[in-house]
């Protein structure tokens, strides 16, 4: 039985794909929207591809299957895992006062009917690709997708989050070669550990921190 306790908010869409990437599967219990997106953005961020031009997505209901257009053998083969000990380069400043108005990018309307989504963006000086997801390194990965489908250099962009910088948050944005992670929530004590490692610069507006030579 559903009893309501006040007035009901809409509820946050959530379903299991399946991303099937030349053979290998994973689960993902994600929002089942840009799910193209989200599985560029997912080979992108786990570090199994820099290049997508070669890549073919095929969407069936709540399964993804992305092949290589090149042999299996050569899709991996040109894994590129990111070491912890690889240094990332910053390119571009971003200002403080600038990272700090950007946060209005995180107030969506679908947010605001739900309660129940995180919201990712990747943002540069004169644009922003943005999407949102029920979980936070899904929405990063919905971004991260949408940036790289238009071309973006990501190394000219930051990634702004609603949600906190985990190391494996941080991890993911080193793999795409964003050199800057902002969030309004917290930022955790490995990804704080991550970033003087990696050279990856984090602004984390509920710790009031930041981190790294990406911010003026």
């Amino acid at each position: 039985m559903i009893r309501f306790i006040g007035k009901p908010l809409e509820i946050a869409e959530e379903k299991e794909i399946t991303l099937i990437i030349n053979g290998r599967c994973y689960y993902l219990a994600c929002t089942p929207k840009m799910l193209k997106e989200l599985a560029i953005g997912f080979l992108v961020s786990e570090g199994l591809v820099r290049k997508i031009e070669d890549l073919s997505v095929e969407i069936f209901d709540d399964t993804v299957i992305v092949k290589s257009m090149r042999s299996k053998e050569n899709f991996e083969a040109t894994e590129v895992k990111i070491k912890i000990d690889e240094k990332i380069e910053c390119r571009v400043k971003f200002k403080l006062e600038d990272l700090r108005r950007s946060l209005s990018l995180l107030e969506i309307e679908e947010y605001r009917r739900t309660r129940g989504y995180h919201v990712a963006a990747v943002v540069g000086k004169n644009q922003f690709f943005r999407a949102y997801d029920v979980g936070r390194h899904n929405a990063v990965d919905k971004a991260i997708g949408l940036a790289k489908l238009n071309k973006a250099n990501l190394d000219e962009y930051f990634l702004l989050l609603s949600g906190r910088i985990s190391v494996g948050i941080a991890r993911k944005c080193l793999n795409a070669g964003i050199p800057l992670i902002v969030s309004k929530a917290a930022i955790f004590d490995s990804a704080i550990d991550f970033c003087k490692k990696t050279g990856l610069s984090a602004v984390s507006f509920a710790t009031n921190m930041a981190i790294g030579n990406a911010i003026e």
